[in-house]
């Protein structure tokens, strides 16, 4: 048989690719790259985003003490996340640990003073520790439609990991070494006097 088969251009091709990764030498180390941080984050909503559907699952079943862990881990995550305090608040009602509980609904307000669910909760809270007049305020929070932004919303770019120019360089050739296999049906085929 003459020539090289699809299978061994897709070694070859393999081969090129990996190659120049594994031994560039180049430290891609989240830890030492500032290009890493962002993907970094997106780590952490995700890690978030699991600990809140455990907790709205620990939160149903009645495991409030569950529930309070899987929100205090959300919001050490991502303080930001205003439905992760309002939860937190929440499970902290249900075991009675009102002061607590008034904390973390004032961080969930902090973010979103309109949110209707976030007030009532307070006024809850407020009234439970004989704070009536005070809790008043609360429950009359009237909750504005949001406003449209007065300038048009861009998309903003993000920073992509760099690709070794090495490992460019590979594609490319690796690209154009199949496409030149498969232009020539002499390099891919045996001949009929081969066989």
């Amino acid at each position: 048989m003459k020539g090289i088969t699809g299978l061994s251009w897709g070694i070859v091709l393999l081969s090129l690719l990996l190659v120049p990764v594994l031994v560039s030498g180049e430290d891609t180390s989240p830890d030492l790259s500032a290009e890493y941080a962002e993907i970094q984050s997106f780590r952490s909503i995700d890690n978030a985003s699991l600990a809140l559907y455990a907790g709205q699952n620990a939160l149903q079943a009645g495991r409030y003490e569950e529930a309070l862990g899987e929100y205090t881990n959300v919001t050490e995550l991502d303080p930001s996340w205003m439905a992760a305090w309002y939860l937190k608040a929440y499970s902290l009602t249900k075991l009675n640990r009102s002061q607590e509980a008034l904390v973390a609904i004032d961080k969930a307000l902090a973010l979103d003073p309109t949110d209707r669910d976030s007030n009532n909760l307070k006024a809850d809270i407020l009234t439970g520790l004989g704070r009536g007049s005070e809790a008043g305020q609360y429950r009359r929070t009237p909750v504005a439609p949001p406003e449209a932004p007065s300038a048009p919303v861009t998309a903003t770019t993000t920073k992509k990991a760099p690709i070794h120019t090495l490992t460019l360089i590979a594609g490319v050739f690796g690209i154009v070494l199949t496409a030149g296999a498969y232009g020539n049906p002499g390099l891919s085929t045996p001949e009929k006097g081969d066989e």
